[in-house]
């Protein structure tokens, strides 16, 4: 009687072989039909077709036209009160982005886009005096801004900061990276940046281009937006809210 050898692989017959494969090919040309038919249903339906209407366009062109008038009229509002900041010295603050503006013109989007605010609860650490507020005002439909302690960017940073390094995104959590990024500028650990940001010191653009734009969350959930139609005061208002921004950010931090 010979002993079984569980080395070796137990031998399956060649009828029951061949009887697999054609069942996973049959398996396979019926995945491929069904999704064939699937598809030509939609075309036939029209449903992956999306058919825009002269209304709808005539809609965004006014929203897009409106919206730059709007951000030129704030510009011109702002540059013409030369007593914003005369003596404000620069102090830090944060900056979220509170509306869509899918819709937008392009301009503002890229005004956006230069600081780092592409998406929706996106922020950024700016610059408050007499220039930042200036520019920031022919943005106050879409941004909403104001100061923030010590101990706020402190956890910015140490908690929710990104850089790039490498080619890719990775979180700003250790000493290492930080001296490697601004060794040359004197700073070589997470305090370092923070206290040169909370300072707006001599290196404070250069320690921001090392950060990734933060990406936080929304104060008000889906299921509180759709079914009890709940919306966040903000997002109506944006704007300087001065110090009532650390409210907000601990909301959505």
């Amino acid at each position: 009687m010979s002993s079984f050898d569980p080395s070796k692989a137990p031998l399956i017959s060649e009828t029951l072989l061949k009887k697999r494969r054609s069942l996973d090919d049959l398996a396979y040309k019926r995945s491929v039909t069904v999704g064939k038919q699937t598809k030509r249903k939609k075309v036939v339906r029209g449903e992956d077709i999306k058919i825009k209407r002269p209304e709808q366009f005539m809609r965004e062109k006014r929203i897009q036209q409106g919206s730059q008038k709007k951000m030129l009229r704030k510009k011109r509002k702002a540059e013409s009160k030369t007593n914003i900041g005369v003596d404000l010295k620069p102090t830090v603050g944060f900056a979220v982005r509170i509306h869509e503006g899918r819709h937008s013109s392009e301009d503002i989007k890229s005004e956006l886009r230069k600081l780092g605010l592409n998406k929706k609860y996106d922020g950024c650490f700016v610059k408050l005096d007499k220039e930042g507020i200036t520019h920031l005002r022919s943005l106050d439909s879409y941004v909403a801004y104001g100061y923030i302690s010590q101990k706020l960017v402190e956890e910015l940073v140490h908690r929710r900061a990104f850089t790039v390094a490498g080619g890719a995104k990775r979180p700003l959590s250790d000493n290492v990276t930080v001296e490697n990024l601004l060794g040359d500028k004197g700073l070589i650990c997470l305090s370092d940046l923070s206290h040169e940001i909370f300072t707006v010191g001599v290196h404070f653009d250069a320690s921001l281009g090392v950060l990734c734009p933060f990406k936080l969350s929304n104060p008000v959930g889906n299921y509180e937006k759709r079914v009890l139609k709940q919306h966040d005061p903000v997002e109506q208002k944006g704007g300087f809210l001065g110090d009532a921004m650390e409210q907000l950010l601990e909301k959505i931090l």
